[in-house]
């Protein structure tokens, strides 16, 4: 009654019972979780049901150093804040175009639990939804070439303006709103030149990296022992026609054979170079070696990752195997990235195989991936280089199309809005035609029983059905005898059966007496009829 009446007090109570942190509610479906954190979709009973900012995804954040990093690369200055703070969107230090800006954060205790999280505007799906769900990765032309556009343009931003990288891209740290891409989860960026966190999905890695994660443990000359003793374990299956066990030695060999190389390659001296990005001077991460711990930041990074989540885009297919984290599953795909050197031809036949119209850029979507996923010297230097030079990625065309594409949609949705008209049309004749025969059959059954019932005391409008409708034959009467039954009447003027609230049948119960098979009988079987 007091909410009804405008107490603020109740009313703010009611909406936060049943709610985290007192003010969100939480949605069943739609959040995931990871090792590293917890997301989820939810409302927040704060803001009206117009507000736009009112469907929120809360990032529950494991580890208070990641926390604590994020905030502070996200926003301009974290002092001018406390928790629970509604963000201003200028206060966010990336443009909204590309990044989804947090609303707010959270970092208190809740019903005896400790939590630290993040509050942004809840998008429509994350890339990975969309390349499992969509049927758009390998198929549709014009959404792919848009994302890859939308998903460039992020980066260059993160890059050129910020001089940020972003060193965790992948399809669930890329999601959808209002029709454009936008990039989340800044818990493993760093600037450009400093040392990579160990917060990273080695399955978006490019292979500099892989090599300092992957580093072998054992000695070149251990190595090398292992290589031989595998080789001739592989000679003996063979001979023997053991092709299981050949098998296995097969895969295990080239794993060893990747960590020789790889052992041998590390030993070489290290270079430093210098560079320019969009005309600010780098250095240039040295290449992997034994004496180093971590990898250093660079743009090289993200356009390896742009490859692998373009790779996906343009086949529908993953370029390695992966678990649910989004690592590598095993030592042979460790092996393979480590060793990477060119993407193969086999894996580019499947760029737009299914694709109906690829408007001729199949080349040029190869070409694209082959300058991404090649070894950090043949990487192009920037985002801006790549927008500039891969004919994919012109946005003029791409908009041209998208122009043509617009009005083509608008005239075939007109088409189909005027067919499903149509066919409602026809479906109401005739619906009418069939309520009009009813009509004409129950005036008939009414005057047949008004002729019988002329002389008879029995109500000349009712009909009768069985309680237990599994009842064989009830419409003969003689298996209602004794039964429990419901007598309905029916109104003369409307020729209607009234209804309750649920619009159910209303009538009376009854167990069917033996005498009104003999009395009434006739009157009976004709409603029944």
């Amino acid at each position: 009654r007091q909410i009804a009446e405008g107490n603020a007090t109740m009313s703010a109570w009611a909406k936060s019972v049943r709610t985290f942190l007192g003010r969100y509610l939480l949605e069943e479906h739609g959040g995931y979780k990871s090792a590293t954190c917890t997301v989820h979709m939810a409302v927040d009973v704060e803001k009206s049901k117009g507000d736009p900012d009112r469907n929120v995804a809360i990032k529950i954040m494991n580890e208070p150093e990641q926390f604590k990093h994020e905030l502070e690369l996200r926003l301009r200055s974290l002092s001018l804040l406390k928790s629970g703070d509604d963000i201003e969107k200028d206060m966010n230090r990336f443009d909204g175009k590309h990044v989804v800006p947090l609303l707010r954060y959270h970092e208190e205790e809740y019903e005896g639990e400790y939590y630290q999280c993040l509050v942004m505007l809840k998008g429509e799906r994350n890339l990975d939804e969309i390349i499992r769900s969509e049927r758009i990765a390998g198929r549709e032309i014009n959404p792919i070439v848009f994302f890859a556009i939308d998903l460039a343009e992020a980066l260059q931003h993160l890059h050129s303006k910020h001089e940020v990288i972003h060193c965790d891209l992948k399809p669930r740290n890329i999601v959808r709103i209002h029709g454009s891409y936008k990039l989340i989860d800044f818990d493993a960026s760093v600037a450009i030149g400093d040392d990579m966190t160990e917060k990273n999905s080695s399955g978006y890695l490019p292979p500099e990296v892989a090599q300092v994660m992957f580093r072998p443990e054992e000695s070149l000359e251990d190595l090398k022992a292992s290589a031989e003793e595998l080789t001739k374990k592989l000679t003996q299956s063979v001979g023997s026609g053991d092709i299981d066990t050949a098998t296995k030695m097969m895969g295990k060999l080239k794993v060893v054979d990747g960590k020789i190389k790889q052992t041998g390659e590390n030993e070489k001296p290290r270079i430093v170079k210098r560079r320019k990005v969009d005309n600010l001077e780098h250095i240039e991460p040295p290449s992997a070696s034994a004496s180093e711990d971590k990898s250093v930041a660079d743009v090289k990074i993200d356009i390896w990752s742009y490859g692998v989540v373009m790779y996906q885009m343009l086949t529908g297919q993953d370029l390695f195997n992966c678990d649910g984290d989004d690592n590598l599953k095993d030592d042979q795909e460790q092996g393979n990235l480590t060793n990477w050197e060119d993407i193969a031809d086999d894996k580019l036949d499947l760029v737009l195989k299914d694709c109906i119209d690829p408007r001729g850029l199949q080349d040029s979507a190869k070409e694209l991936l082959r300058q991404c996923l090649s070894t950090k010297d043949k990487r192009p230097e920037s985002f801006s280089n790549l927008l500039h030079n891969s004919s994919f990625l012109n946005r003029e065309n791409s908009q041209l199309q998208k122009i043509d594409d617009t009005q083509q949609d608008t005239k075939e949705g007109v088409q189909k809005v005027m067919v499903k008209v149509d066919s409602m049309d026809k479906k109401f004749d005739k619906a009418m035609v069939t309520l009009s025969e009813l009509q004409s059959q129950l005036k008939i059954v009414s005057k047949t029983v008004s002729k019988i019932l002329l002389n008879s005391d029995a109500p000349k409008l009712i009909y009768i059905i069985p309680e237990d409708h599994s009842i064989a034959d009830w419409i003969n009467l003689k298996p209602l005898v004794g039964k429990k039954v419901k007598i309905i009447f029916i109104c003369p003027v409307t020729l209607s059966v009234p209804r309750d609230g649920k619009n159910k049948p209303m009538g009376y119960t009854m167990t069917m007496p033996k005498d009104w098979v003999k009395k009434y009988g006739p009157a009976l079987k004709a409603s029944l009829d």
